[in-house]
């Protein structure tokens, strides 16, 4: 059977690394955006916390679906935050077990000082490790693939520890709800944070604020809380409190809910069961049946409920116009590229015009790695044209890296040294190959169609003289015309997305 055919399965794997981390904003202390600093920090004198411990159930409409575990402790003029979450993650009718765990030690008013981090799901496992020193974070990371019983190791992002510079007081995610109850946070009160995400080396802001008293229900009794909102790109979660401060609920995305119990009915394992399909919970149902997708020269569609999200979706191949003056909805017109008239090498002048940051690596394309380059230049002949080097990389990768969903921070050194990935990974591995040999490179993520529904994926669009879009994971050079691209660039745009999850609705004009 075809490739294309196949891919259902692949389809889902973008959104389960962006859901997981996101679900969990809260409990989670490096997942996708893991640092935040309070703005004016002055303004709050930190109260001393006690000691303790607390369990959640993790629900998604009305199922139990994991358990989180925290412990605080007092130290010295700090605290220690220990965290474990177990969650049962169903990703295109595959459902496997996701155990995060974590352990940080911080200043007074809950500032990171250091923190180990580690995601155990199906064979993959990915740790890191984070220490601030100054301004600096040195940050350290493994990847291990377990088949058959062994283990082996290979370096995640960098052999060497990677040093970031923190332009602001680093928090983590895992202490935001410690840092409010400290600061002493009052109704109708907020405070402004920036998440420092290790993908982009930036931060972006999150506003957590104090929403007043709430009745809800816990276990069977009605409970007076102080409600707390989560605000971070476009996505919206919430937390409500007891008097003490201690967290009784979390709402976050998709239905996902968790609740205060007990350690013994938090982990009755007994009682878990899968999540919702979390790949199809957040696709887009097509109003209309595309038939051979991979034969359209063009495809027009009408796109709503993004208009507040600040996205512009008119770049490359892609041209978006208001439907009418009156309407907030725009259609979006993409068409496939022609691989005609492509030169038969990239010249100076030509390299002139693409921004540096697509013809050098960054944090998670490590295409000046010898590795990377070693398997590159074999893998392409000095006489071929761009064209012909992208086609070659692209079968390198199709015979040579294995499709198997994966939870972690996608990065091309850890995807070529454990040689399987998904869509991020193929994205990673192909744009670090492309720049390694001097194309440029973008990695793209959107959503892309198939039976009936449109899906979250990643892909990329090379320059070969001109941007042309491709899907080494599906194989095709351009990629079909329903990849709909939302965002272009590097992966530190995808949590970008967050905010369309659930909002989005495609129409099909032509």
């Amino acid at each position: 059977m075809p490739l294309y055919k196949n891919r259902r399965f692949w389809l889902g794997t973008l959104m389960a690394s962006l859901l997981f981390g996101t679900l969990l904003i809260y409990r989670v202390a490096f997942y996708h955006g893991t640092f935040m600093r309070a703005e004016n920090r002055d303004r709050w004198s930190y109260k001393e916390l006690q000691a303790g411990e607390s369990w959640m159930s993790i629900f998604q409409n009305f199922k139990k679906i994991g358990y989180s575990h925290r412990r605080l402790e007092n130290i010295g003029n700090g605290y220690r935050i220990q965290e474990e979450t177990v969650m049962r993650i169903n990703t295109m009718g595959m459902a496997q077990e996701v155990n995060v765990k974590s352990n940080s030690t911080t200043d007074s008013d809950f500032a990171v000082k250091n923190f180990d981090f580690e995601i155990i799901s199906g064979s993959f496992n990915f740790s890191v490790t984070g220490e601030i020193r100054g301004s600096t974070l040195y940050v350290e990371s493994r990847d291990k693939i377990r088949d058959s019983g062994q283990t082996a190791t290979t370096p995640g992002n960098n052999s060497e520890p990677l040093e970031i510079s923190l332009e602001n007081r680093p928090y983590l995610t895992s202490g935001i709800i410690q840092a409010t109850v400290a600061a002493g946070l009052k109704a109708d009160q907020e405070m402004v944070l920036f998440v420092f995400d290790p993908s982009t080396l930036g931060q972006a802001p999150a506003t957590i604020k104090m929403e007043g008293a709430e009745e809800i229900g816990v276990n069977g009794k009605k409970i007076t809380a102080q409600k707390v909102s989560l605000s971070f790109k476009g996505a919206k979660q919430f937390a409500w409190l007891d008097k003490d401060g201690q967290v009784l609920k979390e709402r976050g995305l998709l239905g996902i809910t968790l609740i205060k119990t007990d350690r013994q009915d938090a982990v009755d394992r007994t009682a878990l069961e899968a999540s919702d399909d979390l790949t199809r919970l957040v696709s887009v149902q097509s109003d209309k049946i595309i038939d051979k997708p991979e034969n359209l020269a063009r495809l027009s569609i009408r796109i709503s409920d993004i208009d507040n999200l600040d996205m512009n979706l008119n770049f490359g191949r892609q041209v978006v116009k208001r439907a009418d003056k009156s309407s907030p909805d725009e259609v979006l017109t993409i068409e496939k590229e022609s691989l005609e008239g492509l030169p038969q090498k990239l010249t100076s002048a030509l390299l002139a015009q693409i921004e540096h940051r697509f013809r050098e690596p960054d944090a998670f394309i490590q295409s000046n790695d010898h590795r990377i380059r070693s398997f590159a230049f074999k893998a392409v002949s000095e006489s071929d044209t761009p064209l012909e080097k992208v086609k070659k990389l692209v079968a390198w990768i199709q015979k040579n890296i294995k499709r198997q969903p994966v939870i972690s921070l996608p990065n091309a050194l850890s995807t070529l040294e454990n040689r399987r990935g998904d869509c991020n990974e193929h994205a990673a591995l192909l744009a670090a190959f492309c720049r390694a040999i001097g194309i440029p490179a973008k990695i793209e993520a959107g959503m892309v169609y198939l039976n009936g529904s449109f899906y979250y994926h990643a892909w990329n669009s090379v320059f070969i003289g001109r941007w042309i879009t491709v899907d080494s994971l599906f194989n095709q050079i351009p990629a079909d015309v329903t990849h709909i691209a939302f965002l272009s660039g590097s992966q530190d745009m995808q949590l970008d997305i967050l905010g369309l999850m659930g909002k989005v609705k495609i129409e099909v004009i032509e």
